[in-house]
């Protein structure tokens, strides 16, 4: 009997964390300009921008603590390699480029880098990626307060993970 108290004793605290961690639910982008799907947390907030060099999304958390940044380079900055366009995106960030290594999503090759820097005054830790990609190179970035990252850990490896090749499907022509 004693055992059975230790060992509900025990695994309390665990049922307790596993009720007050929610679930998180995603939804799926499909991006037929950028020719890649991915997923980001539900709610989260979408911005278009558009500038001489990029085409972006961004996608930001309720809290503004967490960013994903998506874009595909355009104009003669098309025409950069993977490791251009990352020092590109570092420059456009205010943050470094750090060591780089290849990584592999779903099939697409990245140059990624990680680290922090201070933008606009604020510590920023990033996750940034850069790809040749059917015919044009993405630029991705998440970043956020150090606190956040951590915090959304998970959250930050699913998205990345999700990361894949997109096809446009066109109707058969009758």
């Amino acid at each position: 009997m004693k055992k059975l108290l230790l060992l509900l004793a025990l695994l309390w605290p665990l049922g307790l964390r596993a009720q007050s961690e929610p679930e998180i639910q995603y939804e799926t982008v499909h991006s037929a300009q950028y020719q890649l799907q991915y997923q980001v947390p539900a709610g989260w907030d979408q911005v278009r921008q558009a500038s001489d060099t990029t085409v972006a999304l961004t996608h930001l958390s309720p809290g503004r603590d967490l960013m994903l940044y998506i874009s595909q380079l355009s104009g003669a900055a098309a025409r950069m390699t993977p490791n251009q366009a990352l020092y590109h995106l570092a420059e456009q960030f205010g943050v470094p480029v750090n060591k780089q290594f290849a990584t592999t999503y779903n099939g697409i090759q990245f140059l990624e880098t990680t680290g922090t820097g201070n933008r606009d005054g604020q510590l920023l830790r990033y996750d940034a990626l850069a790809a040749r990609h059917r015919g044009h190179v993405l630029l991705i970035c998440v970043s956020g307060t150090p606190d956040a990252f951590m915090t959304h850990e998970p959250l930050v490896q699913h998205v990345l993970h999700s990361l894949a090749p997109y096809k446009v499907r066109r109707e058969p022509s009758r």
